[in-house]
């Protein structure tokens, strides 16, 4: 299996909190992670049966009811995150209606349903998160929904090798099919130009999300201001690095080496991009 490149940056604001806020942030972490992994217990796998049991999961989430799709200690607290921070379970009950597209096999056919999915899925994570820093103002949430997908298809990208080990792609196949690049292509790892045409796409992609999300920076507090300058730099080093590699995620995929994560951190602070 290929190393994970994205080890390289902790998951955007898991640690980045004050005492008081940190047990909710994991919180949230874990009820997003678990669902990621959906176990649909005691149904047969139908279509049918799936919807059917996610509608329900979906209903009792919203309700703050206990949960079957994830373990009790998981969604309590969840739950309790929600009720000391006011937090709205509606963005979890959207979290769980997202993972029944993670259940076998994970395809998108078209770019219009794959952000239907990122929308019901990271978006509402991160939503939750600006919420746990008292972000309000309905302008700084679209900049956080589109850091959301940013950081969501930036990991899609980086992992690409690994989820498709898992029988999952994160790329609209309309998409492959414009490139002439099939599934097989990618999970043998060929990299010929179709394949590094594919990927700057989505690289384009990434950077557009992040650029689109890069103004709730300074509308947040010192500490957060300082943690999301940091994530933000260092997702665009990776892409940076990944387009030295002719987009190769195989062979030689991307990584932060010890001088890029100083570069990154003193980026940070002076307040500049990394050069490329």
């Amino acid at each position: 299996m290929a190393p994970d490149p994205t080890a390289d940056l902790p998951r955007p604001f898991f640690d980045q909190w004050s005492r008081a806020r940190r047990p909710a942030a994991h919180a949230l972490w874990r009820w997003h992670t678990a669902l990621a992994e959906p176990q649909p217990l005691g149904q047969n796998g139908t279509p049918t049966a799936l919807d059917g049991f996610f509608d329900e999961e979906c209903r009792r989430a919203e309700a703050g009811e206990p949960m079957r799709v994830v373990r009790e200690d998981v969604w309590t607290d969840a739950y309790a995150a929600c009720a000391e921070h006011d937090l709205d379970r509606r963005l979890l009950g959207a979290q769980v209606d997202a993972a029944r597209r993670l259940c076998g096999e994970t395809r998108f056919e078209t770019a219009a349903a794959l952000k239907t999915f990122v929308g019901r899925w990271a978006v509402p994570h991160g939503r939750l998160l600006a919420g746990l820093a008292g972000i309000e103002m309905s302008i700084h949430l679209s900049y956080a929904d589109e850091l959301a997908r940013g950081f969501f298809h930036l990991a899609r990208l980086l992992r690409l090798p690994r989820d498709l080990e898992e029988n999952r792609l994160f790329l609209p196949l309309e998409m492959l099919g414009r490139r002439d690049v099939t599934v097989d292509q990618l999970r043998a790892g060929r990299v010929d130009e179709a394949v590094q045409g594919l990927l700057w796409k989505e690289s384009v992609r990434v950077r557009d999300a992040l650029a689109q999300g890069r103004p709730l920076i300074p509308n947040l507090s010192l500490r957060h201001r300082f943690a999301l300058k940091r994530f933000w730099v260092g997702a665009l080093e990776l892409l940076n690095d990944l387009e030295r590699r002719d987009y190769d995620l195989w062979d030689d995929p991307p990584s932060l080496s010890l001088f890029r994560r100083v570069q990154v951190y003193l980026q940070t602070i002076l307040g500049r991009s990394v050069s490329r």
